[in-house]
């Protein structure tokens, strides 16, 4: 059973213990250390099947073998922390079921989960199935914060928002521009529209006038969008970009110096019953910086699910 009240006001991170892993647990403790809170290190094993343990005399001592085997590696990676975070609150569970069924569980009540991922170099049959990484972004029920083997957190760079004028959007701004302030670097919110096909034989210089008035009035749609989270960010600094490009291809390229990427879990063009946009889920796995999934303001799983029901 999964005790909910050990992630009230933690940063929680999975782990298998592998050096792999360790990058997002370091990343998550980082956080922590910054955000001035204590971290729970999460291990999962599998649960042990009951008919295994009448039909397999020993398998209830592999059980018991399993088990301190995965707190030894727990307790070492906590130690990991310890010793590079002396000052944080850290904390070492292990924990019975799957993997990313007990995360998004967890993330009901902790302020951010972590999860490692595969990145750009992730086998094809991971990158077009997903693994744990996607299925804790498209069912937690709160943010939950992406770390690629090859994601780097540019020291002193922007976070970077995609912007539409989706609830999930703005749940995006309301955490990215926290999320700067605790940095002390700007915001880089970023529109992306595609509009038209590449080869359409557009008239160049009329298309050049209309495409700058565009830009404006999106320009002036994304202020407006964004009014009330600068109000209550007055010190962050905010670049406003209006991109023509796909939102994933836009997004992606900004995270090269970035800090963070913050993303919707959907946006505006994407179906009610998906609980992880085509964008989100490009982005998480292509992004060169960490990434963090949002949802919108009282919105998470079961409600998507009960729409597309």
């Amino acid at each position: 059973m999964i005790v909910q009240t050990e992630a009230i006001g933690r940063i929680v991170v999975g782990t298998d213990g592998s050096q792999r892993a360790f990058k997002a647990v370091e990343w998550a403790a980082d956080r922590a250390v910054a955000r001035k809170l204590p971290l729970l290190v999460i291990y999962v094993v599998p649960e042990q099947p009951s008919v295994a343990l009448t039909m397999v005399p020993q398998a209830a001592e592999f059980e018991r073998e399993e088990r301190e085997q995965a707190k030894q590696k727990v307790n070492s990676v906590v130690e990991r922390v310890q010793g590079l975070h002396p000052g944080l609150n850290v904390t070492g569970v292990v924990v019975e079921g799957n993997p990313a069924y007990v995360l998004s569980e967890w993330s009901r009540d902790a302020e951010l989960v972590v999860v490692g991922a595969r990145g750009q170099g992730a086998p094809m049959s991971v990158r077009l199935l997903g693994g744990v990484s996607d299925a804790v972004a498209a069912h937690g029920h709160g943010p939950i914060a992406v770390v690629s083997d090859h994601a780097i957190d540019h020291e002193g760079g922007p976070v970077v928002i995609g912007v539409d004028d989706s609830p999930e959007a703005r749940s995006a701004a309301r955490l990215a521009f926290e999320a700067a302030e605790v940095r002390g670097v700007p915001v880089v919110a970023i529109h992306a529209y595609d509009y038209g096909p590449r080869d359409a034989p557009w008239d160049a210089q009329t298309w050049s006038v209309a495409a700058s008035r565009f830009k404006e009035q999106l320009a002036t749609k994304v202020d407006e969008i964004l009014a009330e989270v600068r109000d209550a960010h007055p010190h962050v600094p905010v670049e406003v970009r209006v991109v023509g490009a796909r939102p994933q291809d836009a997004l992606v390229e900004a995270s090269q110096d970035a800090g963070l990427v913050v993303v919707g879990s959907r946006g505006r063009g994407g179906f009610a019953g998906l609980l992880l946009g085509s964008t989100s889920k490009h982005v998480l796995r292509e992004a060169h910086c960490p990434v963090i999934v949002t949802r919108g303001k009282d919105e998470g799983p079961d409600e998507a699910e009960a729409r597309w029901l």
